[in-house]
């Protein structure tokens, strides 16, 4: 943590326990409780930074995982490779799509962090979970030939 204290609301002492997801909306919901709302804050970058990345590689897992066993059964099925070798193909793509989402969900982190630190914002918790779910919908458009050779 840093020792940067001078900005940070009265009686924040850490992050929230990871995922930290929470719903105001429930019973006895205030709105002026919303502007102030300390324990479900992230205030420091590495705090932001670790949010914004795991729930990326979180996302990425999802949409990899199923990505890399399509592919281990369209080659299983067309019998080009042996069995060793296929058994690796989901593997890679898990391994790709994690390394990759750490790399984007790193910079995206950073970047939230200095945006929201520079511009003294209190970002909620829900921030690294939308941006994560962000970039993997925005992998997902990518990947289509069409939608490339347009954009």
């Amino acid at each position: 943590m840093t020792a940067i204290h001078f900005r940070l609301p009265y009686g924040y002492q850490e992050a929230p326990a990871w995922p930290a997801l929470y719903w105001p909306f429930g019973e006895g919901f205030d709105p002026l409780n919303l502007v102030a709302d300390i324990p479900h804050s992230l205030y420091y970058l590495n705090d932001i930074w670790r949010f914004t990345m795991l729930w990326s590689i979180i996302f990425s897992l999802v949409v990899y995982l199923p990505a890399g066993i399509w592919a281990f059964t369209t080659f299983a099925k067309s019998r080009t490779f042996k069995w060793n070798t296929l058994i690796t193909i989901p593997l890679i793509f898990v391994f790709a799509g994690s390394l990759s989402s750490f790399v984007i969900g790193s910079i995206m982190g950073v970047a939230l962090a200095f945006v929201y630190n520079s511009g003294f914002f209190v970002m909620s918790s829900w921030i690294p979970f939308l941006w994560g779910l962000i970039h993997v919908l925005v992998v997902l458009v990518g990947s289509y030939s069409t939608i490339t050779a347009i954009l």
